[in-house]
């Protein structure tokens, strides 16, 4: 049998598609996985060993026209009997299943075009995405797996290790990974807060290195035992220097993830969203820090790119001390001859 996972939404979406995948592998050992997705997340999942094939949809290039389509879709249905599992609910994306004439069509109830889908679950709110999709699959298996029954997936291979030992030699004490950036301005903590907690724990020896895009270049100019390499490190190599990390602390965004999926303590400073939309750290080693009183949260389901109310407060209150706090309390739980908790005053889970 052959699966396709359709799932052509943001980076971070498909990352948390990834367990899923690596469910059918250890349920159906014979089985041909195919994801289908973005040609940013294609070149990231390529190599991995996580499924079997991957084929970039590229839907804003190559394959936005009818022609472009029809030739993805006839490369793709000659794979004998399919079954496609669709994660992400947009009406292009669904469309492209029915196209590929699978037998079965797996989606969400609530997807506008669910009336293409063989069989349909509840959208299951306020539970982790990773555990969302793997309910897709229980059309389809006895038994499905959950996220912790489901042998670990390596984000990474070894030239990505090589790459970041180079960048990052071993510095002996405790490395703290900061990833100041996000798609949405709303989501992002202040940069000049995330400076600060960087030289607070840089003077509390901890080593820090710094991951983003062009946008957090220069954030931390100046600033002794910090790493910065934004904009320098490819997704797999930004996810093996996560797994090298002590702590991450990250807004709601793709570290987070990379930091959850490895089991990497990870703190994830949340403004505008809110965990219940299921995309928090999961696991055990995942913490929460959010103005949990404020009326105005959630007022975007990804963030927007100013304050609807113009005051940010959701970010702007989160105080340098609370993050500070909330990062030593984690890694003293790593180290507690070195480390003490210390006293936090904003709301965290």
């Amino acid at each position: 049998m052959t699966y396709y996972i359709l799932q052509t939404a943001f980076l971070g979406d498909v990352l948390l598609t990834l367990p899923m995948c690596a469910a059918i592998k250890q349920m159906d050992v014979g089985a041909n996985v195919v994801l289908i997705t973005t040609p940013a997340a294609a070149e990231f999942v390529r190599g991995l060993g996580i499924v079997d094939e991957v084929v970039a949809f590229d839907k804003r290039g190559a394959h936005r026209s009818s022609a472009g389509r029809g030739e993805l879709v006839a490369s793709l249905r000659s794979r004998g009997p399919i079954t496609a599992v669709v994660p992400h609910k947009s009406m292009r994306t669904m469309f492209l299943a029915r196209a590929l004439k699978a037998e079965r069509v797996v989606t969400y109830a609530d997807a506008a075009t669910r009336w293409i889908a063989s069989d349909t679950i509840p959208y299951p709110m306020h539970i982790h995405d990773t555990r969302r999709h793997l309910k897709l699959l229980e059309p389809l298996f006895p038994h499905v797996l959950t996220i912790e029954e489901l042998t670990p997936i390596r984000l990474f291979t070894s030239d990505d290790v090589a790459v970041i030992e180079s960048m990052v030699p071993a510095a002996g004490g405790p490395v703290a990974v900061v990833a100041p950036g996000s798609a949405w301005p709303t989501k992002q903590w202040p940069a000049d807060r995330y400076r600060a907690l960087a030289e607070r724990l840089v003077h509390s020896g901890v080593q820090v290195a710094v991951l983003g895009d062009a946008a957090t270049q220069g954030m931390m100019q100046g600033l002794d035992g910090v790493v910065d390499l934004s904009g320098r490190t490819t997704l797999r190599q930004a996810a093996a220097l996560i797994a090298r990390a002590n702590v991450v602390i990250s807004n709601d965004s793709a570290p987070v993830h990379l930091a959850s999926l490895q089991h990497v303590p990870v703190i994830a400073v949340f403004g505008p969203t809110v965990p219940e939309f299921g995309f928090a750290p999961f696991g055990p080693n995942g913490h929460v820090i959010e103005q949990r009183e404020l009326a105005c949260r959630p007022c975007s389901a990804h963030g927007t790119v100013t304050c609807p109310l113009g005051t940010h407060e959701c970010m702007t209150t989160i105080t340098v001390d609370t993050v500070f706090d909330t990062v030593l309390h984690t890694l003293h739980a790593h180290d507690e001859n070195r480390y003490a908790p210390a006293k936090t005053n904003a709301s965290s889970s």
